[in-house]
């Protein structure tokens, strides 16, 4: 059994859509669409790069096409964490969290310094998540084109010990 999942086409150009629609916000506060309330450049243009900056972010996630999370035999990768796959071996517990529309999957890793983030940020979190006791990294399904269940069944197939204890769903 193995889980790949990208960047979800389809709700990525929705969310560039209505980034979109939300800069018609900005063009009339910066005055370009008349309004009986006045203009207000530098928030009118403000809001309208903050739109389109968004809007930019959505449509190369939505055309990446990369895959962003791969689970099969050999253990777990998520290229934005780390540029190996972390094997079955390393897995010591799986946390699936759901708050709100969020879908995340954390891991805690035996080795965590071993397989750690390649970014000094993503450590910091890792580090503080882990101490707060939500594992070492996870991976975020919420906008993937598959979801958190897949995961979780993959998961589920290949290491059926990690749901033993207890969790918090």
């Amino acid at each position: 059994m193995i889980y790949e999942a990208r960047q979800s086409t389809r709700v990525n150009y929705l969310l560039a859509g209505a980034c979109l629609l939300l800069s018609v916000l900005g063009f009339a506060a910066a005055g370009v669409i008349p309004t009986q309330s006045g203009s207000y450049p530098l928030v009118g243009w403000t809001i309208v790069a903050a739109c389109f900056g968004a809007a930019f972010v959505f449509l190369r996630r939505a055309r990446g096409g990369g895959v962003e999370a791969r689970i099969d035999g050999n253990g777990i990768f998520v290229p934005a964490h780390s540029a190996e796959t972390i094997p079955w071996g390393q897995i010591t517990g799986v946390l699936p969290i759901r708050a709100g529309i969020q879908r995340i999957v954390r891991f805690a890793l035996r080795d965590p310094e071993r397989y750690a983030a390649a970014g000094a940020m993503r450590r910091t979190a890792g580090a503080v998540d882990a101490g707060l006791g939500f594992g070492h990294f996870g991976i975020n399904t919420t906008f993937y084109d598959r979801g958190m269940d897949d995961l979780l069944a993959t998961v589920r197939h290949h290491r059926p010990d990690l749901f033993d204890g207890p969790s918090r769903r």
